[in-house]
C-alpha cells in the first residue's frame, strides 16, 4: 500500500510540474485571424454621378440640340425678341422687312439657323426653327443634332432606321420630300431633302403640318 501511495504521490507531484512549465499560449499554434473589419473596401470603384446636360453655348450653335421643343437656346413658344437679347450679335434681324424671322450664318458658310415668330403680333411666339446648308452635297459635321446624333447630311435610311413610325411626304410647294420624326408635342422634327437626294440639307422645328416653303417672302 505504501508504494502504491508513493507512486500515486509522485504521479501527482509529476502532474503539477508539467502544469506549471506548460505556457499559457502554445507558440506552434497558429494564430487566429483578425477581425473582420465592418466595412470592407470595394474592389470596384463607385460609379460616377450620371453629369446632367449641359446648358446649351449660345456662342457655339454646333454644339445644340434639336428636339421637338426648339434648337439649343431657341425654343419653340418662346418670344424672338427677349430669345435674340440672349444670343450674340452675330444673330441678326431686319425689324422693317421682316422682323417676325431671326437668322445666324456660320463664318465658314457650312450652315445656317433661322427662327420665326407669328405674324399675327409682335409677341406671337416662335413656331419655327431651321437648320440648313446650301453645300450641294451635305455630310455630317459639327452643326445642331437630334440627341440620337442625326442632323443635316443624315440619309434617309438612318432616319428611318432611328425613329421608327416616322411618316415622310412631299412638300406641297417645290419638288423636296421630307420625313417627320413622330412625337407628342406641339411641334415635329422635320428631316428635309431636295429633289433626288437622299442626305438631309435642313432639319426644321415645326408647329405647322409642314416647314415653311420660305419665311420673309
Amino acid at each position: 500500500m505504501r508504494t502504491a501511495n508513493v507512486a500515486a504521490l509522485g504521479l501527482v507531484a509529476l502532474s503539477i510540474v508539467m502544469t506549471g512549465c506548460t505556457p499559457a499560449t502554445d507558440p506552434s499554434a497558429t494564430p487566429s485571424a483578425s477581425p473582420s473589419s465592418t466595412t470592407e473596401p470595394s474592389s470596384t470603384p463607385a460609379p460616377s454621378p450620371t453629369p446632367t446636360d449641359a446648358a446649351p453655348d449660345p456662342a457655339d450653335p454646333s454644339t445644340w440640340i434639336i428636339s421637338d421643343g426648339g434648337v439649343g437656346p431657341v425654343e419653340i413658344g418662346g418670344d424672338l425678341a427677349a430669345t435674340l437679347a440672349e444670343l450674340p450679335p452675330t444673330w441678326e434681324n431686319d425689324s422693317e422687312n421682316c422682323s417676325w424671322t431671326a437668322w445666324w450664318n456660320a463664318e465658314d458658310g457650312d450652315f445656317g439657323m433661322y427662327a420665326v415668330r407669328g405674324t399675327e403680333s409682335e409677341t406671337a411666339p416662335i413656331s419655327e426653327i431651321s437648320v440648313y446648308t446650301t453645300a450641294k452635297a451635305p455630310v455630317p459635321r459639327a452643326r445642331p443634332q437630334t440627341a440620337e446624333g442625326l442632323g443635316i447630311g443624315a440619309s434617309r435610311t438612318e432616319v428611318l432606321a432611328e425613329y421608327p413610325g416616322a411618316a415622310e411626304g412631299a412638300a406641297q410647294i417645290g419638288d423636296g420630300t421630307w420625313i417627320m420624326v413622330p412625337g407628342d408635342g406641339e411641334a415635329h422634327i422635320f428631316f428635309e431633302f431636295r429633289d433626288g437626294a437622299d442626305v438631309a440639307s435642313d432639319v426644321v422645328v415645326t408647329t405647322r403640318a409642314e416647314p415653311a416653303y420660305e419665311v420673309c417672302g
